[in-house]
C-alpha cells in the first residue's frame, strides 16, 4: 500500500464514520499522509515508507478498527522520527512544557518548603511550575524554529 492508497483508504474511513473520536484519529493519519506527499522524497525514501505503509495491513478487519489504526499512526510517526529525523509540528514545544512544568513543580516546591513550609509550598508549586512551563515552552519553540529550518518537520 502506497501513499495513495493509504491516503484514499483513510479518506473513505473518514466518510464512513460518524463518531468525533474516529474522525480525529483518522484525520491526524491522514494530515500524516499528505504531508509526505507534499516533500520532495527521494526514491529509496519513498520505497522505505511505503514498504512501512504495506506492513501495517490497514485493511484488515479488527474489532475496533479506530484503536488498530491510532497504533499504527504511533508506530508510523515513531519510524519517520527514527528513519528520517522527522518530527511533526510543535513537537519540541509540547515536550517542553511537558517537562518544564515536571521539573518547574519540583523545584518550586523544594524552594517553597525551604522558605517557609505552610505559605512558601502553594507559592513554590504556582511560581515553579509557571515558569518551568514557560522555560520549557521557549527551548522547545527554539527547537522547533531549528527543526523547521532543516525541513524536518510534517
Amino acid at each position: 500500500m502506497d501513499i495513495d492508497q493509504t491516503s484514499n483508504f483513510l479518506n473513505d474511513l473518514l466518510s464512513q464514520t460518524e463518531k468525533k473520536r474516529e474522525k480525529k484519529v483518522y484525520s491526524c493519519f491522514i494530515k500524516t499522509v499528505s504531508s509526505l506527499k507534499k516533500r520532495a522524497l527521494s526514491g529509496i525514501q519513498l520505497q522505505l515508507i511505503n514498504e512501512k505503509l504495506t506492513s501495517f495491513n490497514l485493511k484488515a478487519s479488527t474489532e475496533n478498527r479506530k484503536t488498530y489504526v491510532r497504533q499504527k499512526h504511533v508506530e508510523f510517526r515513531t519510524f519517520l522520527k527514527n528513519e528520517f529525523s522527522l518530527t511533526p509540528k510543535n513537537h519540541y514545544t509540547e515536550q517542553g512544557v511537558i517537562y518544564g512544568m515536571i521539573f518547574g513543580t519540583s523545584l518550586g516546591l523544594s524552594i517553597g518548603i525551604a522558605i517557609d513550609p505552610k505559605f512558601g509550598t502553594s507559592l513554590g508549586l504556582s511560581i515553579g511550575t509557571g515558569v518551568g512551563m514557560t522555560l520549557g515552552m521557549l527551548y522547545g519553540a527554539r527547537k522547533d524554529a531549528v527543526a523547521k529550518r532543516k525541513d524536518k518537520v510534517f
